[in-house]
């Protein structure tokens, strides 16, 4: 675990290690995500829709219905377009 000092801006440098592994360089935009008293740092993806892929996923697995519930949002939305 690295650990970085606040400056009176407030103001961190990332470490090395960080960096190296969100692959991020000086220009980089980042994104800070708030959970439960944790904040976590994300290299901000060069594309979203490949980043959201398969967001919420746990909550079809976890109900132990997947396939009832793709089935069932894949027909809705062939009423809605007929």
């Amino acid at each position: 675990m690295d650990t970085a000092t606040v400056s009176s801006k407030y103001q961190i440098v990332i470490p090395k290690k960080a960096r190296d592994v969100l692959g991020i360089k000086e220009g980089d935009k980042i994104l800070f995500d708030y959970r439960e008293g944790m904040v976590l740092l994300l290299a901000r993806p060069k594309d979203f829709v490949e980043f959201s892929k398969g967001l919420g996923s746990e909550l079809w697995r976890d109900s132990g219905r997947e396939e009832e519930n793709v089935e069932g949002e894949s027909s809705s939305w062939q009423k809605k377009s007929d």
